[in-house]
């Protein structure tokens, strides 16, 4: 409802010229001689100054200008005054920024607008906006997959084989032991481990030790040439037991037709088995001697099924450079990681998974 009309007292400034006034010089008017309360809140800059009580016979209240980053700008208030009433201006309101990685932003509350002389305004309230959203790392491990990445796998589901978490899915594989599954308190080939302190997160994946001949993998598509970046731990040093192996390419993801690259141990070494052709060959070790038992090891490969090309990295060290190695040359369609017992098992734990078309590398 609009303020009756009153008359202007003789001697004062009425209200309609102090109006136009503060139209022209907005700075001037922040603290009028009759203080009102701001008017509606906006989103702009900050509120201004309180305005100055008017007398008894004439003042309006103390307009209080809103606080908060950005404001409107309030209306003026018009009448004639009664004894001095101390408006209140918008009260700030902030929006808490998002907890986690990445916090969320402020957001602004609004303001009263400045006063003019007549009866005191109305209180008006500026409203903050709502925090900002938040970024929050799961598990730890938030950092460990690419972009772009074919498979990441941080084994951080409350059950079950890796499936869009967060990327790609494996499939598990267990051709040679009827009844064993992925799982399980019973016959469980592999199962999601928290009590073996991981690598990251909460959980990491175990391998369980066979006491005869087994191929206890994920599979996971892959293009003909790919990289792989993983952490993986050994109850024994990795490449101490005669010929057995831990991940591998091959062209399908049934083992009887797979024809699978292996990086393999033997002879206390690491190296890579193709249906028994090795490389390097002989039976002595240089950088890719065995890996201590009991550790987080990172471990990164390349297999180019196109070239030939094998690179195996132990940390940031090249322990395998087999270039143009005819039995690598394969139209590989599989990667596969676990535990492939052909002699004395062992218990094997991996952890951030990761297979890329593009090249990776250990820290």
């Amino acid at each position: 409802m609009k303020a009756s009309p009153h008359l202007a007292r003789p001697g004062s400034r009425s209200v309609l010229s102090l109006t136009a006034a503060c139209a022209l010089a907005l700075a001037a008017c922040s603290s009028g001689s009759g203080g009102g309360t701001g008017g509606s809140s906006g989103s702009g800059t900050g509120g201004t100054s309180p305005g100055t009580g008017g007398s008894s016979s004439t003042g309006g209240a103390t307009g209080t200008g809103g606080s908060s980053s950005s404001g409107g700008t309030g209306g003026p208030a018009t009448g004639t005054g009664g004894s001095q009433v101390s408006g209140t201006g918008g009260s700030q309101v902030s929006g808490s920024g998002g907890t986690s990685s990445t916090g969320g932003s402020f957001s602004t509350g609004g303001q009263g607008g400045s006063s003019a002389g007549g009866h005191a305004g109305s209180t008006s309230t500026g409203t903050g906006g709502g925090g900002g959203s938040s970024t929050t790392g799961s598990g730890g491990s938030s950092g460990f997959c690419p972009s772009g990445a074919i498979f990441c796998a941080d084994f951080e589901e409350a059950s079950g084989v890796p499936d869009n978490n967060p990327v790609g899915t494996a499939t598990f594989s267990d051709p040679s032991e009827y009844g064993w599954t992925f799982g399980g308190s019973t016959m469980a080939a592999m199962i999601l481990d928290s009590g073996d302190m991981p690598y990251d997160g909460k959980q990491s994946l175990k391998v369980n030790s066979s006491s005869s001949f087994s191929i206890r993998t994920l599979a996971v598509k892959v293009p003909q040439t790919f990289w792989v970046r993983l952490y993986i731990k050994s109850a024994t040093p990795i490449g101490m037991v005669d010929h057995n192996s831990f991940f591998a390419a091959g062209v399908d993801s049934d083992y009887s037709k797979a024809h699978f690259v292996e990086v393999s141990e033997q002879f206390n070494c690491i190296l890579l088995n193709q249906s028994d052709s090795l490389f390097p060959t002989g039976n002595t070790c240089g950088v890719n001697t065995a890996l201590s038992a009991n550790q987080w090891h990172c471990m990164a490969a390349q297999f180019d099924g196109a070239t030939g090309n094998v690179q195996v990295f132990a940390g940031t060290t090249k322990i395998i450079d087999a270039a143009g190695w005819a039995p690598a040359k394969q139209a590989f369609t599989t990667f596969s990681f676990g535990y492939f017992d052909y002699n004395e098992g062992a218990t094997v734990w991996y952890d951030d998974v990761v297979v890329s078309a593009s090249p990776l590398s250990c820290p």
